[in-house]
């Protein structure tokens, strides 16, 4: 289980925006793609850290979250540097998506779940069984639990973990 405060975003955040492109070239690191998360959504994150200093657990979308076409990891590790445990949105993006399960970061789509929440709200989620409850409104969300591959990697901490993880123990990749 996972708890804690919520960040409500807007429709179709493209990735360009999450990590604004004078970035794209700095190494795929957590912490230094973190410092400027968010930087090209929101005004108020455009500066060093502007997002993660607000101490967001959960980003919460509607449409297309992490869309734009190209698959920079960046946006990813940034996410998770920030202190991201997940992202609850109607849709996303395939690219972004895919990097998301390689990293370990859950990605969990909920339809209509921007609808039911704001900015600042307490969340909790169950990846066992996808139920997203909003603790600040009493209300609750579903979502298909993760298939058991990406499950596995998601609690191996992503899949070049899993791999090394599988290949230490001896067993098939399956």
């Amino acid at each position: 289980m996972i708890k804690g405060k919520c960040w409500v975003a807007s429709d179709y955040v493209m990735a360009y925006n999450i990590i604004i492109q004078e970035f794209w070239t700095s190494a795929i690191d957590p912490a230094e793609n973190s410092k400027w998360v968010m930087a090209g959504v929101d005004e108020a994150f455009n500066k060093e850290y502007g997002f993660k200093d607000n101490n967001y657990t959960f980003i919460v979308a509607a449409h297309n979250f992490a869309g734009g076409g190209k698959s920079i990891e960046h946006v990813i590790t940034g996410l998770m540097g920030a202190g991201i445990k997940a992202v609850f949105a109607d849709s996303f993006a395939r690219l972004q998506f895919r990097n998301a399960i390689n990293y370990g970061l859950p990605f969990v789509t909920s339809k209509d779940i921007a609808k039911g929440c704001e900015t600042g709200d307490e969340l909790s989620y169950d990846p066992d069984t996808g139920i997203i409850k909003n603790i600040t409104k009493g209300t609750t969300f579903k979502s298909l639990p993760a298939a058991p591959f990406v499950a596995e990697v998601g609690k191996a901490g992503g899949l070049m973990n899993y791999v090394r993880d599988k290949i230490a123990k001896g067993e098939a990749i399956r």
